[in-house]
């Protein structure tokens, strides 16, 4: 008996990848671009060049694995937060299903 092999389509991965800028997604460079810009001006000083400079290599390891790593953590982020009695009930929900 063979082993299954997972066949991967370069055409079809490079397609449905976000457009890309120095190793993370164009979106999320220029949202660190203009974040440590404005920190820059804002501030009078050049330290939003450290800054950017380790945020995107925080971005470019994380983004290594999943390019729309924000996306994720937005959704993540905007759930529905724990129910006013949950200190009562633990760490459960009192209005999940299971």
């Amino acid at each position: 008996m063979q082993k299954y092999e997972i066949e991967v389509d370069a055409l079809a991965v490079g397609l449905t990848r976000p457009s890309m800028f120095m190793g993370v997604s164009i979106k999320a460079f220029f949202a660190n671009l203009v974040l440590c810009t404005m920190l820059s001006v804002d501030l009078h000083t050049v330290m939003g060049i450290p800054l950017f400079i380790i945020l995107h290599c925080v971005m470019l390891r994380i983004s290594v694995k999943e390019p729309n790593f924000y996306l994720i953590w937005v959704k993540v982020i905007s759930k529905t937060p724990p129910v006013l009695n949950s200190w009562y009930w633990g760490k459960v929900n009192s209005y999940e299903p299971w």
